[in-house]
């Protein structure tokens, strides 16, 4: 709706504009407004219609699409309210104060957290969500390292609208992605595997997905683009309701290319017992997860028994 307005906005412009600008096609015109169009920075848009008479009146309904965007990310950006060394980390420069997030912060942020505690226990709201989807879409956050949305109700539906602006290139850079406790079902763990598939985050090393209703299902949708992150060293599955068959869409048959930097896997608090570990044990032996590390918690609060878990240690030992 917002790209229609602009492009009729954009047609009426070419009809009356004066100077070079009228003598673009009305696509070209378009091209220009719609590229200039930034919800974090409208005053360029804003600057290329006071430019001439012919120019402020036919760009006034794309410019009104503009404002709403633009006071949407503003007020997600007033909810991002916590130290600026967590918030924004300017490369080569770190304040140490607090500061409140800005639209002109966020386009540079490198570290931005939505975690539901950071502004008194509030979670995201289904608007929250869109419009962070809308900031992915329009700016990428070419510089974004880190997302923490741990704790927001984002829902299948959250995630489907992030993961789509995902697999369309935004947050090239993202390294950590925290999804925990957001509600997170099969339905979005389908459209974060289809993201990856299509390459999205392939500088991923760290995926928090736990305390969500994967089940079976969701792990193993997910497992074919996880096995095959290059960077990828932890992922945490805590309490994401598998058990010995999700286990199995893991590491079962290992290609020589997969998993190549897991050093982390999180399976504490999941129905695993020791056929499951038995099948890690197995995959390690065939040369697989070459990085694994232990770490004592990797399988709390399961039935495993410790002869299961002292096998996979002794594997492990040498590392």
């Amino acid at each position: 709706m917002a790209s229609r307005a602009t492009r009729s906005a954009s047609r009426a412009a070419a009809a009356v504009a004066t100077g070079p600008l009228g003598a673009l096609s009305h696509d070209e015109l378009g091209v220009i407004v719609d590229g200039l169009a930034d919800p974090l920075q409208p005053v360029v848009a804003v600057a290329l219609s006071s430019t001439c008479l012919g120019l402020r009146t036919p760009l006034q309904a794309a410019l009104e699409v503009l404002q709403q965007r633009h006071e949407r990310a503003t007020a997600l950006c007033r909810k991002l309210r916590d130290s600026s060394t967590w918030l924004y980390r300017p490369h080569g420069y770190k304040v140490m104060r607090f500061v409140p997030m800005t639209c002109v912060l966020l386009r540079d942020a490198d570290i931005v957290e939505l975690h539901s505690t950071t502004w008194n226990h509030q979670s995201l709201t289904t608007d929250d969500v869109a419009t962070l989807a809308m900031i992915l879409r329009t700016n990428g956050l070419p510089k974004m390292q880190r997302l923490n949305l741990k704790g927001n109700d984002l829902g299948d539906a959250g995630v489907q609208a992030l993961s789509e602006e995902f697999g369309n290139g935004a947050a090239p850079s993202l390294r950590y992605l925290v999804l925990t406790q957001s509600n997170v079902g099969p339905v979005g763990a389908e459209a974060l595997s289809a993201a990856l598939r299509r390459g999205a985050l392939p500088k991923l090393t760290n995926l928090e997905i736990a305390r969500n209703p994967l089940g079976n299902q969701g792990v193993a949708t997910l497992a074919a683009p996880l096995r095959k992150l290059p960077a990828l060293t932890e992922l945490s599955l805590d309490d994401c309701e598998i058990d010995d068959g999700g286990v199995a869409s893991l590491v079962d048959n290992l290609g020589k290319d997969d998993f190549q930097s897991l050093q982390y896997l999180w399976l504490e608090g999941n129905k695993i017992t020791d056929a499951g570990i038995t099948k890690i044990a197995a995959a390690i032996r065939a040369g697989g997860l070459p990085k694994m590390r232990r770490h004592t918690s990797m399988f709390g609060r399961t039935s495993v028994s410790a002869s299961a878990v002292q096998a996979v240690w002794d594997l492990l030992a040498w590392r």
